[in-house]
């Protein structure tokens, strides 16, 4: 409970700051000026007068029995301690701008080196001198950038280093839960980025190691408190300060191996590596929770696409993390670790567990008997589930037919399409086509499948259970499901507009508030839960209930037992909201929800859906629809004798930005199948332009190699503009693909 300091001479006490080995330690500033020691707990005899007539202004503890006070005068008096300085920070700033102005070619440090060595080490060896100079990390990085000026960086950083791990060691054990003494361990990181720090700090990785395991070691206050701390970063700060250090330093700890049978793995070089990685995984939730930096601020640079490190070391990594977490063993591996990762190699890495999975499935049950040339029978390897459909109004439903006789085991080789009556080989573009076809009827409010309560952007699910009465309605789900999965699993984009919700049911991931919708729904239960008035029952005349329209007709169902006689109070309205959030988005669609999620499990069980955020899952299914066509055009290939500067190549591109979004939707259609960009977008996707027929011809393309196949036309833009026009505007159909 809270507990009332009296004076022991009748004055009132201002400031406290209590230790972290016994709770009852700490400092007392009065309105004096003077400041008293508090010991075990007892308020009033176990205070002691300890400096009088200082004029103290603030003071400061940082664990154990380090405690300081600063005079008005900047005059830091340690109690307990040794040595005092006047103005620390300012003369360590003076001490580096009058070293800076220094000509000496010596090897040998000058005294004012020296001089500012020692005190660098002072404060940093001491935690509540650094947390009560600093208490706005602003300043501490204005020091350090200041600090990377001086030009003997490695004694530099030796000393540092030498000074953190010694405040560490007298920190061993102390049982700190008070924010004024944990802004040191934040202060701390900001030392160990490696992105200008010299290659000698720390080479073993053994006091990042120190600093980590303290952190990830405070006690339940402790880690809440140093959470409030990082809240009140700002943006920039906290990802300069904490994420960038601890992103470099684990970038240096991983390093590719190849052990005796050949196969690649990630090895760590340091044991800091998983302590980093954990303590990383806090600071990331801790980010996406007070919106503090983006997702894109943690990826690992070893671990990009463009790092070289091949895709396949990542999927033994995986593979390893499965068997260990299987077994129950603790071992680190980088892919537990999925928000380190770029989404562009989370995807590369699902669509090779994918094609994994496509042989295995093959191989058990791609075996079929068939006629050779002279009528004997042969084992022939079948790797493909080949699924041939007409264009039209019963596409869909051979598609239904064709999913229903087939097993499970058949569902998971490669998916092949045939269109009956045409001749496109299917290489990757005729299947882009196929789900972009089914999606317009797959996903259209006629089905009878989705409400359209929400408007032509979202698609959800028909709550109406009449449905699914005769189970119709349930294998429809399901096979949605199937359909959604087989996109899924064979790496092709669906043209459907889930809400975020559906992606986080699909992760297993918990739903609230910010998940509903109805935007007006969410305000009106945002404005439940701010009201802070006690008359909840009278303003807002709520019952534990849900009402909806079903086929013209209101139906009703309660919450909870007896729902519709119990009002909403000021007592129970967070209830009511969790309640009716979880009645929105999972009860009132259970069974379609079943179904749907049976179809795509048929396809998906068992694979690494985890390693993505319910945001990147969005991606890896739908695409983006921000299309960056300058993007595209920086990482564009040239086949053919093309270049940049190809006459007909500059007016492509000139066509491309003057064209508007429906134009540039349809070109990129013609060429790559898709009309979205791919998870990372276009300046991640592969896309070639290549010389190819006369000048008579319109272009083409492979839309299975994202090629556009396009013909001369030298200088004059109309004629690019006429041909390229047209091709664009009929790109329904393949011939050879």
């Amino acid at each position: 409970g809270r507990v009332v300091l009296e004076h022991p001479m009748g004055r009132k006490f201002v400031s406290v700051c209590l230790g972290d080995d016994k709770p009852g330690d700490g400092l007392c500033l009065d309105d004096a000026g003077n400041v008293w020691i508090m010991e075990s707990g007892n308020e009033k005899a176990g205070l002691e007068e300890a400096l009088v007539g200082k004029n103290v202004a603030m003071i400061a503890v940082g664990g154990g029995e380090q405690y300081i006070a600063l005079s008005e005068k900047d005059h830091v008096t340690p109690i307990e301690e040794a040595s005092t300085a006047d103005s620390i920070v300012a003369q360590l700033q003076e001490q580096i701008e009058i070293i800076k102005k220094e000509k000496s070619t010596s090897s040998t440090l000058s005294s004012n080196a020296n001089e500012l060595l020692t005190n660098l080490k002072n404060l940093l060896r001491h935690p509540s001198l650094l947390n009560s100079l600093f208490y706005d990390p602003a300043n501490l990085n204005n020091l350090y950038h200041s600090l990377l000026t001086l030009p003997f960086q490695d004694e530099l950083f030796k000393a540092i280093k030498s000074s953190i791990q010694s405040a560490l060691d007298a920190l061993y054990n102390s049982r700190m839960i008070y924010p004024e003494s944990l802004h040191c361990f934040l202060h701390y990181l900001r030392f160990f980025d490696l992105t200008h720090s010299p290659p000698s700090l720390d080479p073993t990785g053994t006091t990042m190691q120190s600093l980590c395991e303290s952190i990830l070691s405070l006690p339940f206050e402790g880690y809440k408190n140093l959470q409030s701390l990082l809240r009140h970063y700002p943006p920039t700060l906290f990802q300069s300060m904490i994420v960038t250090p601890l992103l470099t330093q684990l970038d240096r700890s991983l390093h590719v191996d190849v052990d005796d049978d050949g196969v690649q793995h990630f090895t760590p070089t340091r044991k800091a590596a998983p302590v980093i990685a954990t303590l990383l995984r806090w600071v990331y939730a801790t980010a996406e929770r007070h919106d503090l930096a983006p997702p894109q601020a943690f990826y690992v640079p070893s671990l990009s696409a463009e790092s070289g490190i091949p895709i396949e070391v990542l999927y033994q990594d995986l593979r390893d993390a499965t068997k260990t977490s299987a077994q129950g063993r603790l071992e680190f591996h980088i892919t537990n670790f999925p928000f380190l990762i770029p989404p562009e190699q989370k995807r590369d890495l699902l669509q090779m567990e994918n094609h994994v999975s496509m042989v295995q499935t093959a191989a058990e049950r791609g075996m079929v008997v068939m006629p050779d040339s002279e009528g004997h029978a042969v084992l022939s390897f079948d790797p493909f589930f080949v699924l041939e459909v007409e264009r039209g109004e019963e596409m869909l439903q051979m598609t239904f037919d064709a999913i229903a006789k087939a097993s499970q085991k058949q569902l998971r080789k490669k998916l092949r399409i045939k269109f009956k009556n045409e001749e496109g080989v299917d290489a990757g573009g005729v299947i882009k086509e196929f789900f972009q076809l089914v999606s317009e009827e797959l996903f259209s409010y006629g089905s009878g499948l989705w409400t359209s309560k929400y408007g032509d952007n979202v698609t959800w699910f028909n709550e109406n259970t009449i449905i699914l009465e005769d189970e119709k309605g349930e294998e429809g789900y399901e096979r949605v499901g199937v359909i959604f999965g087989l996109a899924l699993y064979n790496g092709v984009l669906l043209d459907v507009h889930f809400p975020l919700a559906l992606y986080r049911k699909l992760l297993d991931l918990p739903l609230g508030l910010e998940d509903l919708i109805d935007d007006d729904i969410k305000k009106s239960l945002k404005q439940l839960l701010e009201y802070e008035g006690d008359d909840v029952e009278d303003i807002f005349c709520l019952f534990f209930e849900v009402s909806w329209m079903n086929l013209g007709c209101v139906e009703t169902i309660p919450l909870k037992p007896n729902g519709g006689e119990i009002p909403v109070t000021s007592q129970n309205k967070e209830e009511y909201v969790i309640l009716y959030v979880k009645w929105m988005l999972v009860d009132s669609i259970q069974p379609q929800w079943d179904a749907f999620q049976k179809g795509v499990d048929k396809i998906m069980d068992g694979a690494s859906l985890n390693l993505f955020n319910p945001h990147e899952l969005e991606l890896l299914v739908v695409g983006t629809p921000d299309l960056d066509f300058d993007a595209l055009r920086k990482n564009t290939e040239y086949e053919g004798g093309y270049t940049p500067e190809t006459p007909v190549v500059k007016n492509l591109w000139k066509f491309i930005s003057q064209a508007d979004r429906t134009i540039q939707t349809q070109f990129l259609k013609f060429s790559t199948g898709s009309g979205r960009a791919p998870i990372g977008g276009l300046g991640k996707m592969d896309f070639k332009i290549q010389k190819h027929g006369l000048e008579s011809m319109l272009p083409m393309s492979h839309t299975c190699f994202n090629t556009l196949l396009l013909p001369d036309y030298g200088e004059d833009y109309t004629i690019l503009e006429e041909r390229l026009g047209r091709a664009v505007g009929e790109c329904e159909g393949f011939g050879l693909e």
